[in-house]
């Protein structure tokens, strides 16, 4: 067992990984360029590699390792992955892409099982507390960013443009408002897991409000996927504290906790529900006071009313010409450009691109991979929560460490369905999703320490 120092850097340097990897999607990235994205993430991972290697080195069973069902599922999702890619030869694009899977799935899923599975509970608590701590700040930041920009009406800050997505819309430092949904969407999830940590804190009402901030900010991006998904997540963790762990549900639900609750959402709806705070608060900033008629409220009606929002035009097109598709896919060539018109489907921002989302990860898959692509993914993602399901059901008890992870995958699953989350890639979704899956690997074959 490695010392608590050594731990220590890999407990701080995972959360900040996730973070970095959460700037692809930054409107302001393009002033630095992605080839400086490109040397600090490599930077980042091949240290995350060289510490867990080092201190756990001795700790590595190589045959272990190789047999284990759950890695050979991985490769084999990998061979066959690379080889769809490859027989749709794109150039050095298709190298490309394929050295991003196996690199994706050797440090981010293997490495983290590898380390995940040699440290102590306490190690985990200390590990998922960083996580969740980093990931709320930086929500935190882009929350306060995104207010400003509602109040505002404006994306300069300081004379620099964050975003050029419509200000009444906030996106904070993103491209676009789905991007920062997203990411509030992992944030209060992990804002939530501080409240519970700090149950027995005072300080712990700051959270408590911090955390109902970003979920009216949340509503304000109206990202109707991230905000269903993260629906999901209360709900299912709420089910899962009442069959459990009562006395927790019991602790939330206070009556301290519920004065404090309906003071925190009393205090953001005056913000978010009366407009002219934004006069008197522009004139505080000697800034022209601009009016705006959308709302959150009327463009979410605006977004239901169109239900998909054009994005069945999209699956439609692949679907009509399936047989294109069957076996190996079309790796990069996304001939589905050539099926749809662009502009009116997606957004006049997007002509002219040679690749887009398909809004749903088992269409990219079934697209980019073939058949086989998209049955390899799906037994890779739901190996680890059928298996931890049927665990629990043989030994006849719920474990709550077990059950987190399945809630975490079915609610990622969720988002999935509008949203893609390609493992493999390098995005904020597609590396919490490798985290989770190679923590949950490892409860596949759980020793406690």
């Amino acid at each position: 067992m490695t010392s608590k120092s050594k731990n220590s850097y890999i407990e701080t340097l995972i959360p900040i990984i996730i973070l970095f990897v959460s700037t692809t999607g930054w409107y302001s990235l393009d002033y630095v360029g992605m080839k400086a994205f490109w040397i600090g993430f490599f930077v980042l991972s091949f240290t995350y590699a060289f510490l867990i290697l080092k201190d756990f080195r001795r700790n590595i069973d190589i045959k272990k390792l190789v047999t284990n069902k759950y890695n050979i599922l991985l490769i084999l999702y990998s061979v066959w992955v690379s080889i769809s890619y490859l027989y749709n030869y794109q150039g050095r694009g298709s190298l490309l892409y394929t050295f991003k899977v196996w690199f994706m799935i050797i440090f981010y899923i293997i490495l983290t099982e590898i380390y995940i599975d040699n440290i102590t509970k306490e190690n985990k608590k200390i590990l998922i507390h960083n996580i969740s701590k980093f990931i709320f700040i930086l929500g935190i930041f882009h929350s306060v960013v995104g207010l400003y920009q509602f109040i505002t009406l404006s994306n300069k800050i300081f004379g620099v443009v964050i975003s050029d997505w419509a200000p009444y819309n906030p996106a904070a430092m993103y491209g676009n408002v789905n991007g920062f949904g997203t990411y509030l969407f992992i944030s209060i999830i992990c804002g939530f897991n501080l409240f519970i940590e700090g149950l027995n804190k005072k300080s712990n009402k700051y959270t408590a409000f911090l955390l109902i901030f970003q979920m009216y900010m949340m509503y304000l991006t109206v990202a109707r996927t991230s905000i269903v998904a993260l629906i999901a997540y209360f709900v299912f963790i709420f089910i899962l504290l009442l069959v459990k762990k009562k006395e927790l549900l019991v602790k939330i639900f206070s009556k301290n906790n519920v004065i404090l609750f309906i003071a925190c959402n009393l205090i953001m709806f005056s913000i978010i529900k009366l407009p002219e705070y934004r006069g008197y608060i522009n004139k505080l900033l000697n800034k022209d006071y601009v009016s705006e008629e959308r709302t959150a409220e009327n463009m979410l009606k605006e977004k239901n009313s169109k239900g998909f929002n054009n994005r069945n035009i999209i699956w439609k097109a692949v679907g009509d010409n399936y047989k294109e598709y069957i076996y190996f896919g079309d790796g990069l060539k996304y001939n589905v450009l050539d099926r749809i018109d662009v502009v009116n489907v997606i957004s006049e921002r997007s002509e002219g691109v040679d690749r887009i989302s398909y809004h749903n990860t088992l269409v990219r898959y079934f697209a980019s991979n073939g058949v086989l692509g998209l049955v390899l993914f799906l037994a890779m993602y739901f190996a680890i929560p059928l298996k931890l399901f049927i665990n629990m059901i043989k030994c006849r008890e719920i474990d709550i460490e077990s059950s987190i992870i399945i809630i975490l995958l079915a609610v990622i699953f969720m988002y999935m369905q509008m949203e893609e989350v390609y493992i493999g890639e390098i995005g904020f979704m597609s590396i919490i999703t490798n985290f989770v899956l190679g923590y949950g690997g490892t409860l596949l074959t759980k020793r406690q320490r």
